[in-house]
């Protein structure tokens, strides 16, 4: 049997393990970026040597879009503000609620994009303590600055649409609506009142008119009468 020669191993070898390699990797990149790219369900730990750029980017174009129906959604909500009667503070009322409960969700889809490029950011943190290698640097460069833009649209979230605030404008408004609607009823009160008031005083009068009237018919019946007696008086 003929041997085959160890130059020829090698050259054998060399491309067998490149190709492998590629292969594992190209694996691994495929599966790592799909999963973003889907949104489907990612570890909260992540190994900082398979975060790309494109998962960072991904993960800021997420947060940008939370924050941006936050802030959508919270302006319709003010634009509500401005009643002027009881259905509209009702129908402000009902805007509120339910903006309150997107905005809930929002914030907490917002709040597990940060924790995604937050956990590889601790790790690179600490990794640095003990490797400042070109690669590293690289990588932390990249992540650093996804953590702090969706840090910085997290904390501007929570600032300008904070729930605690929103639970008082929607209590608020329920206290407007319940002194709104007492005093409709003591409006409703006092004009049925006054309705009453009036009805008695025209009747009050009519029965006053209608006396006035049977006394000046009785006077005159009686001048009547007098002068009949006095023509017969004279006769």
């Amino acid at each position: 049997m003929l041997k085959t020669p160890r130059k020829l191993k090698k050259m054998l070898i060399l491309p067998c393990m490149c190709s492998i390699t590629f292969y594992l990797g190209s694996q691994m990149m495929t599966y790592t970026e799909a999963a973003f790219i889907h949104e489907t369900k990612v570890e909260a730990t992540l190994s900082t040597a398979i975060i790309f750029p494109k998962t960072v980017d991904t993960l800021k174009e997420q947060a940008e879009q939370h924050k941006q129906y936050i802030g959508h959604e919270y302006g319709e909500m003010k634009a509500k503000l401005k009643v002027t009667s009881i259905e509209e503070i009702e129908q402000a009322i009902v805007v509120w609620q339910q903006g309150r409960e997107k905005i809930a969700s929002e914030k907490e889809a917002l709040q597990k994009v940060y924790t995604l490029i937050e956990t590889p950011y601790n790790q690179i943190q600490e990794e640095l303590k003990v490797n400042k290698s070109e690669s590293i640097q690289q990588v932390s460069s990249y992540v650093n600055e996804g953590f702090h833009s969706i840090k910085e649209k997290r904390d501007y979230v929570d600032k300008e649409a904070s729930l605690p605030a929103i639970d008082e404008q929607i209590q608020a408004l329920q206290q407007l609506l319940k002194d709104e609607t007492v005093k409709k009823q003591n409006e409703i009160e006092e004009q049925k009142k006054a309705e009453e008031q009036k009805k008695v005083e025209e009747q009050k009068k009519a029965e006053e008119q209608k006396k006035a009237e049977e006394q000046k018919k009785a006077e005159e019946q009686k001048k009547v009468e007098e002068q009949k007696k006095l023509e017969e008086q004279k006769k």
